[in-house]
């Protein structure tokens, strides 16, 4: 008989329902750039937006239903989201939905509480949580569910490691690997990454802080030969340290100062792009320790897939997209207003942009596309929005 578990699916900030999520697309072109504002009321506008670089097919505002217990869409397709529900009773809801993204189509109901869907794989395929049994003490189970299947796979038990850093699990970008803090079998803090197609886990130890310090997050490459650590010291600003996994140890190699909204991401894998503390987006090359500004004044950022395009988030709530060539960002274009966008994230091919996040203050208004867009299912201060570019 199959014993109930009480889920726990822990994100970077733990908290219920919220944000996290990364997007990139668009087509080449010429480098005219176009804004289009217009009031409440619906109204046709001119055919493109961007000139040729970067139009706008398409705007859909996804159903929020009650954000209190809805978490994240997340692409499983090029035109399919899904999206996780907590029930009142424990239970958790699997929600798929198709292009325009009006109806849901139920793909799975699972038991146990969920408390943050941070750890949904980047393809959509697998939940990641910690679950626990009321004799477990301070141990707890690191259990996989297949949304496909619905089956459960208890991968690792581990101690609490709450006093040092977050219980967040991430996912590679492929989804190749997620990775947590945890001890290792001496007692010292370590980074536990899980290689889904061997089924194997590895556990790699960290070098003691020089100061009291706090752990946020940790992401592996998608080689799962390097990682991301993202941390925070006592007195100091939050910074990352990039680092090899070698001979079960994370080694650091590069660090810098982050700012609090920013992102931080692999280019590939001789560069990575991350946001300063002080708004710069920067690429900075491993080989040479070589810099470039890429661009001033942004929040956070997400890559395409191929890392072709980059879509970011300005002080004034405005989305923008461009294409990443070198260390250049071409045709910049304004392609939403009015929106903090804590979540953006592309679609596997680069066609659309999966934008999520909350109106500013001043409720500014939205752009919107040569398309007709559809209607609005719910009105409050959380927007989930989907843009498709013309090919």
């Amino acid at each position: 008989m199959k014993r109930k578990r009480n889920w726990r699916i822990t994100g970077a900030a733990c908290l219920l329902a919220v944000l996290l999520p990364l997007a990139l697309s668009a087509c080449a072109g010429a480098l005219k750039t176009e804004t289009i504002i217009i009031p409440d009321a619906t109204e046709e506008t001119p055919a493109a937006i961007g000139g040729d670089a970067f139009e706008i097919d398409a705007l859909y505002r996804l159903p929020n239903g009650d954000v209190k217990y809805a978490g994240l869409f997340q692409w499983i397709g090029n035109d399919e989201l899904i999206r996780v529900t907590w029930g009142f009773k424990g239970d958790i809801i699997v929600d798929k939905y198709k292009t325009p993204f009006e109806k849901a189509e139920r793909v799975r109901e699972l038991d146990g509480y969920l408390l943050d869907i941070g750890n949904m794989s980047t393809d959509g395929r697998y939940l990641i949580g910690y679950s626990y049994s009321e004799d477990a003490g301070q141990e707890s189970a690191l259990t996989l569910v297949s949304l496909e299947s619905g089956e459960e796979k208890e991968v690792s038990s581990l101690r609490s490691v709450l006093r040092m850093g977050s219980r967040s699990i991430t996912w590679s970008g492929d989804s190749a690997y997620f990775s947590f803090f945890t001890f290792t079998e001496q007692g010292e803090l370590g980074i536990g990454a899980y290689h889904m197609e061997s089924g194997s886990m590895k556990t790699y130890r960290m070098p003691e802080p020089s100061e009291i310090a706090f752990y946020y997050s940790v992401r592996l490459s998608e080689d799962g030969k390097s990682a991301i650590v993202i941390k925070e010291e006592k007195g100091k600003p939050q910074f990352f340290v990039l680092g090899k996994l070698e001979e079960g140890a994370f080694i650091p190699q590069y660090e810098h100062t982050m700012h609090q909204n920013g992102s931080v991401d692999w280019i590939d894998r001789d560069r990575i792009a991350f946001t300063g503390s002080d708004g710069t987006l920067f690429a900075h090359d491993l080989r040479n320790d070589g810099y470039a500004v890429l661009l001033d004044q942004v929040g956070n950022f997400a890559l395409s897939q191929d890392r072709s395009f980059i879509a970011y988030s300005t002080p004034d709530a405005t989305v923008e997209v461009a294409k990443l060539q070198g260390n250049n960002l071409l045709h910049k274009t304004t392609v939403y207003r009015g929106i903090v966008a804590d979540g953006l994230t592309w679609s596997p091919d680069g066609g659309s942009l999966l934008i999520q996040g909350r109106k500013p203050y001043d409720d500014a208004a939205a752009l919107q596309p040569a398309a007709k867009e559809t209607e609005a299912v719910d009105d409050n201060s959380f927007q989930q929005i989907v843009i498709d570019f013309r090919s």
